[in-house]
């Protein structure tokens, strides 16, 4: 399971053409089932996603040249990220 390493505002990446590249370039959709079929959320956002559904997006992407999986979700204008 994928574990929670921190959001665009602290970009765990280490730079922001990563980031960007990450969010922009390499991201796929995906449902929220899957999101949390790979991600270990804590149950208070789960039900937090459930009171507002419409107010998030799940996504995967890719670490550019490492190829590592990572996903994220986007709330209020602010991705936070799973590796």
């Amino acid at each position: 399971m994928k574990q929670f390493i921190g959001t665009c505002v602290d970009n765990p990446f280490g730079d922001i053409g990563t980031l960007i590249d990450i969010v922009d370039n390499r991201a796929k959709q995906i449902s929220k089932k899957a999101f949390l079929q790979n991600c270990d959320v804590l149950p208070e956002l789960i039900n937090t996603m459930q009171t507002y559904p419409n107010d998030y997006e799940f996504y995967k992407s890719e670490i550019p040249f490492t190829k590592q999986r990572v996903y994220f979700y986007t709330w209020s204008a602010i991705e936070h990220f799973y590796k």
